[in-house]
């Protein structure tokens, strides 16, 4: 089959054309099911690192993916997965077959041109809308497919402008679960409220060390982890606990938890959010701010809280924090709407988006 014909095969959430489908043949298939995740990797604590492994796992069990990277990978990542250097004058890079960039924050390089790809996806997960519109200037070339544009939120979408599907960043369910140790309204344990990111400031609020202060006043333990960035403004304060990026398991981390609070400086606005969604799993009461793609599944006191101001936000953990049956019904209520973001026909979609399965012709039809 020839390679232009491959080429048209899926506008971004169409369905595969049945007589393209019925005619290809075992190589364009092959071809078809070699996935490559293309994404620096550089970072084990960054969101696009985790949303291009978690795919990789995702897709693991129905084709063939790969992983690759022009820049040297984080060493932790190194050791847990089978990363491949992009090298243009080695000759070694995907040939053929499924492109997915993860990210459009890095160069994707000159080895593209020396490629004949059958689909290319962009997955846009940041809000920098000038570097999308240069890369599918870049990858518009004579003889290659349309590209394709997978959006984080429908946030991402609406600010691009460029048609694509959305598709939130996938999350292990079965290791992001209520914690089945916490107890109800033990003495002994003091209410903990906590967060995760990467530990760099621009991901913290400038204002949100003095509100760690306030509720260590109040008698609360907070927990950040990512946030020895915080370190000169919080040192000498025994129950604020700064602990680097990944110092913990993430999933142990937030079970350890009674609420997530979440916000960022104004330099940074979270496309979607994935670690909002990880505590949601966990089953616990978020309170974020309202900016971020997370906003826009978080039902404001009935699955989670959103909050304009500081003083909103201390109200909030203020009542949670005296109402053990409060966090309860929302962490219940975060779960559901997880489970339902993530639900097996959902999955099912989203496989079947980057590996399409050919339509058979049956008799009579």
């Amino acid at each position: 089959m020839k390679m232009q014909q491959l080429g048209g095969i899926a506008a971004p959430g169409q369905a595969l054309p049945l007589l393209h489908a019925q005619k290809w043949s075992r190589t364009a298939r092959r071809a078809l099911a070699q996935v490559h995740l293309i994404n620096p990797l550089w970072d084990c604590s960054g969101g696009s690192e985790w949303r291009t492994l978690s795919l990789y796992q995702e897709l693991r069990a129905q084709c063939e993916p790969h992983l690759w990277s022009r820049y040297t990978p984080d060493p932790e990542l190194a050791k847990r997965y089978s990363i491949r250097r992009i090298s243009a004058s080695a000759l070694d890079f995907p040939k053929s077959g499924t492109f997915v960039f993860v990210g459009v924050y890095f160069r994707y390089g000159k080895w593209i041109y020396l490629t004949r790809p059958q689909r290319i996806i962009i997955v846009y997960n940041t809000f920098e809308p000038e570097l999308l519109a240069l890369h599918l200037h870049r990858l518009s070339l004579p003889g290659f497919p349309r590209v394709e544009v997978v959006y984080a939120s429908e946030d991402a979408k609406q600010s691009a402008g460029y048609p694509g599907v959305v598709e939130p960043s996938p999350i292990d369910l079965e290791g992001f679960t209520p914690s089945r140790l916490r107890k109800p309204e033990d003495p002994m344990r003091p209410f903990t409220i906590g967060r995760l990111s990467r530990d760099v400031l621009e991901k913290h609020h400038p204002n949100d060390a003095a509100l760690y202060r306030r509720l260590a006043d109040m008698g609360a333990r907070v927990r950040v982890m990512g946030g020895t960035c915080l370190q000169k403004s919080l040192e000498g304060v025994p129950s604020i606990a700064l602990l680097r990026t990944f110092e913990e398991d993430a999933a142990r981390f937030l079970q350890s938890l009674d609420c997530f609070y979440y916000r960022t400086s104004d330099q940074w606005v979270e496309t979607y959010g994935r670690v909002v969604v990880e505590a949601m799993a966990c089953g616990l009461p978020v309170v974020c701010h309202r900016t971020g793609g997370y906003a826009r599944f978080i039902e404001n006191g009935r699955n989670g809280f959103l909050f304009e101001t500081e003083a909103e936000a201390l109200d909030i953990i203020c009542r949670l924090k005296g109402d053990h049956g409060l966090r309860e019904t929302i962490g219940r209520a975060a779960r559901r709407t997880v489970e339902e973001l993530y639900s097996p026909a959902r999955r099912r979609k989203t496989l079947e988006f980057y590996v399409p399965q050919p339509r058979r012709q049956y008799a009579g039809a």
